[in-house]
């Protein structure tokens, strides 16, 4: 009975403080003990399941797998476990907005987190009941004020006012007669236009794109219309503002921020848009993660300007590789490919093929160092659930491995003072 003592006591002190190790041989324990072993053995997968889940909620990891109903030792944890994925859901949803949501079950948290949603449900309010006073207040000032601050013959806006029922001008300021002037299709145009926005008699404001005079760029125009008496007639006043200029330069500043100053590629901002875009939309591609190797060494031997050109180069070929990739530069010598609707194989042939190309590039002809990349790529079908950060550290780790099986290629010092001498 000592023995069996001993191995009960030593199996269960494994259990708690080594469980990797833990090991019983109910065979070796006498027949009055088996069933206690038996019972251990259970208690141990309970508490190993009870420690995994704990562990688990710990790290804050809420989609770790749960023990079996009927492992009771882990039920307040499961509870636990519940609670707060729970709550990260409510969290999820006052983030949408929605502050309705409150918490009874987490005691002085409850406290905390319901008085914050008040809080924010106020601020909101308060916000909403300012702006909907300061865009009454600006309609009120716009109705009675701007029509007869802007009729004048010196203003730069064009002033056209027109009967409603026969469509007569009834008045032109001379921006507007300059215009028609130019352009004798000009008035019957924009009428057309203002028509497939008119919806009532009410003033009202919209911005509409103009056909251009010659084969520039489309003009916009920012056109006010007021219901008003003319004289006799039922009227309806245009204010309109060419607005073309302020258009194309937001146009520009906007492609600006999606696209990279060096190599005129889609930026890191530009390509995870559109990565989490397909993701959303379920989409079918392939995404490939792409690092220059030796970027470094040809910096610190031949100096930036040649590191530039090295980005620029493979810029060059990584844009002609398909007239569907979004191709992005994401970092210093990091690029990352977005492929719709290609396989795996596809990506990986398309890949071989640049690398070698771009290893033939004329402009290394008599140079001292080569251009190479490494790549890794990932493909994603519909059915796919891996976020964002999860494709790119997978590609990552992929580039990384096709890197080292590269390495040993890479010419050496010593190899390129074989070659081209000192």
């Amino acid at each position: 009975m000592s023995n069996t003592s001993d191995i009960l006591f030593e199996y269960l002190r494994e259990v708690f403080y080594n469980p990797s190790k833990a090991k019983l041989d109910i065979e070796q324990l006498d027949e009055d003990f088996v069933l206690l072993g038996k019972g251990l053995l259970y208690f141990a997968e309970c508490f190993a399941q009870y420690n995994e889940l704990a562990i688990g909620l710990a790290k804050g990891d809420l989609s770790i797998s749960l023990p079996p109903p009927e492992n009771e030792l882990a039920a307040p944890l499961k509870t636990l476990h519940a609670s707060l994925r729970h709550l990260t859901w409510q969290s999820q949803q006052v983030a949408k907005g929605d502050y309705k949501q409150r918490v009874d079950f987490m005691g002085d948290f409850s406290n905390a987190f319901n008085m914050m949603i008040i809080q924010l449900s106020e601020r909101q309010q308060k916000l909403e009941n300012e702006i909907d006073a300061s865009q009454k207040k600006t309609m009120a000032l716009e109705q009675s004020n701007k029509l007869l601050s802007n009729i004048t013959q010196n203003i730069p806006q064009q002033i056209i006012v027109i009967d409603k029922k026969t469509s007569e001008i009834l008045f032109m300021n001379s921006p507007a007669q300059n215009e028609i002037n130019l352009d004798d299709a000009y008035l019957e145009r924009l009428l057309a236009l203002m028509a497939e926005h008119h919806d009532s008699d009410a003033k009202y404001n919209v911005e509409i794109q103009y056909p251009a005079r010659d084969s520039g760029t489309a003009r916009y125009l920012s056109v006010s219309s007021y219901s008003l008496q003319w004289q006799s007639s039922s009227a309806e006043a245009f204010v309109i503002n060419d607005i073309s200029t302020e258009k194309n330069q937001i146009k520009e500043l906007e492609a600006y921020a999606f696209r990279d100053t060096m190599t005129h590629l889609h930026n890191r901002f530009s390509g995870m848009l559109t990565l989490n875009m397909w993701l959303e939309e379920h989409r079918q591609f392939t995404l490939v993660f792409v690092d220059l190797d030796n970027l470094k060494y040809i910096n610190d031997k031949y100096g930036h300007s040649e590191g530039d050109n090295y980005i620029i180069i493979t810029s060059k070929h990584l844009r002609t590789i398909s007239s569907d990739a979004i191709v992005c530069r994401i970092g210093g010598d990091e690029f990352m490919l977005l492929f719709p609707g290609i396989n795996y194989d596809e990506a990986v042939s398309r890949m071989e093929n640049l690398y070698q190309t771009l290893k033939s590039d004329e402009y290394l002809d008599g140079k001292r160092f080569s251009y190479s990349i490494s790549y890794g790529v990932v493909s994603i079908d519909e059915g796919n659930t891996l976020q964002s950060s999860d494709i790119l550290s997978l590609a990552d780790s992929r580039m990384y491995k096709n890197k080292r099986t590269k390495k040993k290629d890479w010419p050496t010092d010593k190899d390129l003072n074989d070659i081209y001498g000192e």
